[in-house]
């Protein structure tokens, strides 16, 4: 997905110990990343720190900060990047209205073309939010990666859907149609929750 991307700057919401912020600092290693936390928890604190210390090693510009999602956003990204996000990977609350508020803030200081990755979207059960997502999004497919341990998905522009959907079909089962949500079948909600067990 990254080589078709190409992100300059990659804006992460969730961060806990830096996993898959680290791994996106080295699948893109000319790209700036910036991922938030707001840490409830002392433990989260550290990951921050942790997060900092290995991408300084590794020598990759990765910055993780404290910071509350939506609240936030626009403030940590006007000032950590210097032009709009390209890829947001949305790791956060896992809650259905979170996830919604972590996509809009994010949208907000994201170009045109940015492309979004969700985590957690079938197993934290967030199918519908991101169906409603998706469908306020008429500029947006969104697809449900199902191929995935996690349950993930992804809304990228159509403008971007020859370049990018012989990846995401990799992660869709393929007999399941609905699970491309702009496809010529496209899905409602109660299609989505269908897909699931």
């Amino acid at each position: 997905l990254c080589e078709r991307v190409l992100p300059k700057r990659i804006f992460v919401v969730g961060n806990a110990f830096g996993w898959s912020t680290l791994a996106l600092g080295l699948i893109n290693p000319t790209a700036q990343i910036v991922a938030i936390d707001i840490c409830w928890r002392a433990d989260e604190v550290h990951g921050l720190e942790v997060t900092n210390i290995l991408a300084k090693r590794a020598g990759l510009n990765v910055r993780a900060v404290q910071g509350k999602s939506p609240d936030d956003v626009a403030q940590i990204c006007a000032r950590e990047f210097d032009g709009p996000v390209d890829l947001v990977f949305i790791d956060g609350g896992h809650t259905p209205d979170q996830q919604t508020l972590d996509f809009n803030a994010c949208r907000s200081v994201a170009a045109a073309d940015c492309v979004y990755v969700f985590h957690d979207v079938v197993n934290f059960q967030m199918v519908d939010s991101f169906v409603e997502i998706t469908h306020a999004s008429s500029d947006l497919i969104g697809s449900l990666l199902l191929r995935t341990p996690s349950g993930m998905a992804i809304c990228y522009p159509r403008s971007r859907d020859a370049s990018l959907a012989p990846v995401v079909r990799v992660f869709i089962t393929g007999n399941l149609l609905d699970t491309h949500l702009h496809a010529p079948h496209s899905s409602t909600p109660k299609a989505a929750r269908q897909l699931l067990p």
